[in-house]
Parts: structure tokens; sequence; C-alpha cells
């Protein structure tokens, strides 16, 4: 499985969902969507332009491979 870390990466650079909002020309409820983690998947272009909001060039920073159990 694959987590996304924006919600830890928001709260390292004491920002907010609100803010990624401004920066991006993501909707809310997107934002929220994938904040949460309740998405399925994520496209390029939006992963993208949300590491750009984040000034993030690793994707390493954002992207989180965890083990499945069993």
């Amino acid at each position: 499985m694959i987590r996304l870390k924006i919600k830890d990466l928001l709260s390292k650079k004491n920002k907010s969902t609100y803010w990624l909002t401004k920066k991006t020309s993501l909707t809310s409820p997107a934002i929220y969507k994938i904040v949460k983690g309740n998405t399925e998947g994520i496209q390029f272009n939006t992963l993208e332009e949300i590491m750009q909001a984040l000034e993030i060039t690793d994707f390493n920073e954002i992207l989180e491979i965890i083990p499945e159990k069993g």
C-alpha cells in the first residue's frame, strides 16, 4: 500500500489544507480527501501540483510504501 504523507508535510511546514487549496488549482473537497487518505489514487499532475506547492522535489518525501500484513 502507498500512503501520501501530505498531512505530515503540511504540519511540518505549519501550513493548512486551506493554504494548499489556495496554492493549487484543486478544490477544497479534493484536497481534504487526499490529505485524509480517502482516495483510491492520485493523478501525476495532481501530485506534481501538490509537490510544487510544498516545494518538494523528491517523491520519497511525499510517498510512503507500507508493507502488506500477512
